[in-house]
């Protein structure tokens, strides 16, 4: 009878171990599921403001044609730089800089002093 008890209660607290794991995936994913990365563009301009050594926001998609300005509202100087290598623009404290997008595609662009801040237009 003890030996019967004893595997009840490991089976209940290996359920309720199983149960809390499953529990907390669930709430990273939703929190992931909750944060929008992409803003959609109507009109003929966007613009992506650089702040707290980001692109804000992240991605954005656009129509052809539509010009993109950039403006550094940080403390430090940052690089608008495609991955592509159509377009390399270093952005001084207050400064802007624009480019047009006048053909389809992906343009994903980072900063060349921070590497890990990147952004993407798409363009269609």
């Amino acid at each position: 009878m003890k030996k019967m008890l004893i595997m009840v209660l490991l089976v209940m607290v290996s359920f309720l171990l199983v149960s809390c794991g499953d529990s907390e995936v669930e709430e990273k994913q939703i929190e992931a599921d909750e944060i929008p990365t992409m803003k959609i563009v109507s009109g003929d301009t966007a613009t992506v403001t650089i702040s707290n050594g980001q692109f804000m926001p992240t991605d954005l998609e656009i129509k052809i044609g539509t010009t993109v300005t950039w403006n550094n509202a940080d403390s430090e100087e940052h690089t608008v730089t495609f991955e592509n290598g159509d377009f390399d623009e270093m952005l001084p404290v207050g400064a802007s800089v624009s480019f047009v997008f006048e053909e389809a595609g992906m343009y994903g662009y980072f900063c060349q002093f921070e590497p890990g801040m990147r952004g993407l237009v798409v363009v269609g």
